[in-house]
């Protein structure tokens, strides 16, 4: 049974990450046509990528994007997963629900309605119509992700600081918030991630504005070259890199809690 299991683990991660080898091996490929048998090892898909004025300016934008989208997320998940776990508040059920609809509804549906809206409303199409909408889809995935890490806390401890004469805001800053400092990093991380790689609702709420991911999928459609593959390997790293950054930081604020108890 434990060599079942093992064999289907690898076989769903060699079904995950296989493609991605397939596009690093075509955007090394000297060949600008993607198919077997390969002509040769060649850097000039990524060179072509970095010279490229136009992806760019669609990466400041994607920059644009993501930051904001990332700070509102998680701090406005962060408030929601408190009211959830630490702090509950009345109909917490309802709350739940509302927080939790962008799952159960498809974001063509979501990115619809909110173009509807917007025109009821008389609004322009811009950079804050996507990071506001983007906000709505990323929401849930931070509530979850704090949520996951406060509901671990042991309440005693606040309970504890409050007797001793810390006021709840004192008891939040001394105690709750240096416990949840890696829930707010993975947080942030994570709707960074899914902010730079949205594509629905940034194509109906860009307007002109047209980050990477708007730009990556009209090349796509219309001209099929070995330097996206170039770009999506670059994304790729980029991503792992985020990643690989923030674990290193809360492994080492974990090191940090350690030695200070």
């Amino acid at each position: 049974m434990t060599r079942a299991a093992q064999s289907w683990t690898l076989l769903v991660f060699g079904f995950m990450y296989l493609p991605i080898a397939v596009i690093l091996m075509f955007s090394l490929n000297a060949s600008d046509i993607m198919a077997l048998p390969l002509r040769g090892f060649t850097m000039e898909w990524y060179d072509a990528i970095l010279h490229d004025g136009r992806l760019g300016q669609g990466f400041l934008t994607t920059l644009k994007t993501a930051f904001p989208v990332a700070i509102l997320a998680t701090l406005f998940g962060a408030l929601a997963a408190l009211a959830l776990t630490v702090y509950p508040m009345r109909f917490r059920g309802l709350m739940l629900v509302i927080l939790l609809l962008p799952f159960l509804v498809p974001k063509l549906i979501l990115a619809v309605s909110q173009l509807i809206l917007l025109k009821e409303l008389g609004l322009e199409r811009g950079l804050w119509t996507v990071i506001a909408g983007q906000s709505v889809i990323v929401l849930p995935f931070c509530t979850i992700i704090i949520a996951s890490v406060l509901i671990r806390i042991d309440l005693r401890l606040v309970e504890a600081a409050e007797d001793l004469g810390a006021s709840r805001f004192e008891s939040f800053r001394r105690v709750i918030l240096p416990l949840m400092r890696n829930g707010l990093m993975a947080s942030w991380v994570i709707a960074f991630v899914l902010s730079s790689a949205e594509y629905v609702l940034t194509a109906f709420l860009g307007g002109r504005e047209q980050p990477l991911s708007v730009l990556v999928a009209s090349d796509f459609r219309f001209n099929l070259s070995p330097s996206l593959n170039a770009l999506a390997v670059l994304i790729v790293l980029g991503n792992i890199a985020l990643v690989v950054l923030a674990e290193s930081i809360r492994r080492r604020s974990g090191r940090a809690n350690r030695g200070h108890s």
